[in-house]
């Protein structure tokens, strides 16, 4: 073969990579509804800080934060649970909370472009009879709080759904010192 003759290398591609590429799943998260006692603040936004600063004064790390008419909604490492319902009980601030979940994450590098991904990921879920209780997104993944005892069923799911390996599924420990 002469030098100047090109040769083709196998498996190089320069393609940014589309679609879902990978699942991280987290254990052991808890998710907390703190309530918003609307009669005992001047204004609704008055409630949400007081909550707000109480959580920051306590040092707990939250994830998924979803700001309601009476409440405000979070995720958080169970390792937290008992700190966060000694602060919010301290406040007198009503709590709801519940430490069987797991936190599943859908990646893509392109998850805006990648078009009926949430439905997909949805039905996956549904199929594997695993109940949401809180969703995020981001420009590369969608986060998903589901029941623990369905992770294993939701992960089969959505490996199958969007075509990847076991391998694709990345355990990813929420602990004490991740969270901070």
């Amino acid at each position: 073969m002469d030098s100047r003759t090109p040769q083709i290398i196998p498996n190089v591609t320069f393609e940014r990579e589309r679609g879902v590429h990978a699942i991280q799943v987290t254990h052991d998260v808890a998710h907390a509804v703190m309530a918003i006692d609307s009669e005992a603040y001047p204004t609704h936004a008055a409630g949400v800080q007081f909550l707000l600063r109480a959580l920051n004064d306590a040092q707990i790390p939250l994830f998924l934060i979803k700001l309601h008419r009476t409440a405000i909604t979070a995720g958080l490492a169970g390792v937290y649970l008992p700190k966060l319902e000694e602060a919010m009980a301290r406040e007198g601030i009503r709590v709801k909370t519940r430490r069987d979940l797991s936190l599943i994450i859908v990646k893509a590098a392109l998850m805006r472009e990648t078009s009926g991904v949430m439905v997909q990921i949805s039905d996956a879920l549904v199929a594997a009879k695993a109940n949401l209780f809180q969703t995020g997104d981001s420009h590369n993944s969608v986060q998903c709080l589901i029941e623990a005892d369905r992770t294993d069923a939701a992960l089969n799911e959505l490996c199958k759904t969007f075509h990847l390996e076991a391998s694709a599924v990345i355990e990813s420990p929420l602990t004490e010192e991740r969270a901070r």
